[in-house]
């Protein structure tokens, strides 16, 4: 017994030792590309302002993880699958209120329909009917463009990822697609297409989505350090370079009403 303890005493500095104080499953966090938050940098590693973030509640929770990037909908189908996964950033509705534990929140999105100008200019002579609209699969979005008489099949395009939308725009296939305001403001220019803010689709907080399987105790803790990593200043750090100050005020607020 006393060999054993010098031993691990004499390599305190070693993952081995440490590594027998945590026996918690590896947590998968799953997402999609979706830059500046996540995206794949040029030396092949996962990296954004989200991660940076989840790294940081990592670190002080002593927890282990792995990242995998995927369509949405794939994504999401694993995390539902997958007794010790994460899907982030991830906006809680009410079908999925039951189907994960809820941390977060960590964004915010104002998401609106942006339209042609000539559509913004003269809405009277546009209805659903002549319009396109483009969402991507899985996504909450597809809900709300369903309430506008918006049909798969019809008047809508559903798409693997997020950006698809954007191309199909540029190249003229969609005249309606949804985007957070506060990233885009007035205008959406891609190439040679400029579409307009027209009007509100619904606003969202984001959250990471664990498991229902995970521990409580376990989900707690990360919205503990989550919480702290706002009392201390830690997520204005990261979010502030990349982030719209509208945003990061907005997720201010909510967080100093809670707490």
């Amino acid at each position: 017994m006393r060999l054993l303890l010098r031993f691990c005493l004499g390599l305190v500095l070693s993952v081995g030792c440490f590594a027998w104080a945590n026996t918690e499953p590896e947590l998968h966090f799953l997402t999609e590309h979706s830059p500046p938050s996540q995206y794949i940098n040029e030396a092949g590693q996962i990296d954004g302002v989200t991660i940076q973030l989840i790294r940081h509640l990592q670190e002080q929770l002593d927890e282990q993880l792995r990242f995998t990037l995927l369509p949405w909908a794939r994504a999401m189908e694993i995390a539902k699958a997958e007794p010790n996964s994460v899907l982030f950033e991830t906006v809680r509705t009410q079908a999925r209120e039951e189907q994960f534990q809820w941390v977060g929140p960590i964004k915010f999105f104002d998401m609106q329909l942006y339209t042609l100008p000539e559509v913004v200019a003269y809405p009277a002579d546009f209805g659903e009917s002549r319009l396109r609209a483009c969402a991507y699969r899985s996504s909450a979005q597809i809900g709300y463009f369903r309430q506008l008489g918006f049909e798969e099949g019809r008047n809508l395009s559903v798409v693997t990822n997020a950006h698809e939308c954007q191309v199909m725009a540029e190249r003229g296939r969609a005249d309606v697609i949804a985007l957070n305001a506060l990233r885009y403001g007035e205008h959406f220019h891609q190439g040679e297409v400029t579409l307009h803010r027209w009007r509100p689709l619904y606003h969202s907080y984001l959250y990471l989505a664990f498991s229902p399987e995970i521990p409580t105790e376990r989900v707690q803790r990360w919205q503990d350090a989550l919480q702290q990593s706002y009392l201390d200043g830690t997520m204005r750090r990261l979010y502030q370079e990349d982030y719209p100050a509208d945003m990061i005020e907005q997720l201010e607020a909510h967080w100093q009403a809670e707490f």
